[in-house]
């Protein structure tokens, strides 16, 4: 049996590959010729150079293949090229399961987002049920997810074997980035000063989220979805994980959103000027307000999906981290 898996140099991408090749499955791994390929190393797998918005491409890169995988995205708080995240996001998924389809491929599984169910409210949990909440935030990534997790219902409708999985926010090595939440974790050893908001949301271990994929395979119903997570976690208490994990104590400041607001216009505005990435935007104040609560039941009563404790991940984080020589400060341990 062999599967196709888009986007597989990236963070959960990686390990869907290490989880697939876990249970015998041959991979064919399509990444950008631009990716960093450092968590594909040593991997007896076919890496295929590839692009979703290529239609053609996505046709011979599916040729053969009994399972896809399909988990490429652009993921950013910004982009000189806002449409492009539409094309890929969005149209991309659109090329892949048009191929799959027409390959005659066994089943895919489509990787959503949290962002498509989370922001129901502060204190509230996602689930499966819940409708898209982010859409007042005016987040790029949030539309293009919540728009291509619909073409996914679509296909689904019109005969497709797909199975969507949301995952939360993945913790653990190999985050090459990194995330949002791994450059949080970073902050919290390399700066003397840690400022974030009053703000919750679901975090998981990336290999639990990889075998989620995997278990969606197996045993997802077709059409449904899938909220890949664990654990609902203030920021705060985050921080103070990777604090326990490395035996570093720094000051944490938790800003007021009055002020997170007014950094987050004028980091706008300087980003717009200089054309490179802000640390943050208005739009990601907006959904910490709304928080990415969710509750994960749902995938551990119907695929099984594991629960490692999010300590084991934060210090698997950070001893991949201190290998690859993010974590900075001397004095931090894993």
């Amino acid at each position: 049996m062999t599967a196709l898996v888009t986007g597989a140099a990236g963070f959960i991408g990686s390990h869907v590959v290490r989880a697939l090749l876990a249970e015998g499955i041959a991979v064919r791994a399509l990444h950008l010729p631009s990716d960093d390929l450092r968590n594909l190393d040593g991997l007896d797998i076919e890496r295929v150079a590839g692009d979703v918005t290529d239609a053609e491409g996505m046709r011979a890169a599916v040729r053969g293949c009994d399972l896809v995988f399909h988990l490429a995205a652009i993921y950013a708080l910004w982009l000189r090229d806002p449409d492009r995240m539409w094309r890929v996001n969005v149209d991309g998924t659109r090329n892949v399961l048009t191929a799959a389809r027409d390959a005659g491929v066994r089943r895919v599984v489509y990787t959503s987002s949290i962002a498509r169910y989370g922001g129901q409210g502060r204190g509230v949990q996602a689930t499966e049920s819940s409708p898209f909440g982010l859409g007042e935030t005016g987040d790029v990534y949030s539309r293009t997810k919540y728009e291509s997790h619909e073409v996914v219902r679509g296909f689904a409708r019109a005969g497709l074997d797909v199975v969507l999985v949301a995952p939360t926010g993945p913790i653990g090595p190999g985050d090459v980035g990194p995330t949002p939440t791994g450059r949080l974790l970073l902050s919290a050893v390399n700066l003397p000063v840690t400022v974030v908001v009053d703000t919750t949301s679901n975090f998981a271990d990336v290999r639990d989220i990889a075998r989620g994929h995997v278990l969606a395979a197996q045993r997802g119903r077709t059409g449904e979805s899938y909220l890949l997570g664990h654990r609902d976690l203030h920021i705060r208490d985050v921080v103070d994980l990777a604090h326990r994990v490395t035996g570093m104590r720094t000051r944490v400041v938790v800003a007021p959103y009055w002020a997170a607001e007014l950094g987050a216009k004028a980091a706008l505005a300087v980003a717009n000027v200089i054309q490179r990435p802000p640390l943050f935007t208005p739009q990601a104040v907006a959904i910490a307000r709304r928080e990415l609560r969710a509750d994960c039941s749902k995938a551990v009563r119907e695929l099984g999906l594991p629960q490692t404790p999010i300590e084991d991940a934060v210090r698997d984080a950070f001893a991949w981290w201190q290998e690859q020589g993010y974590a900075r400060r001397r004095s931090a341990r894993a």
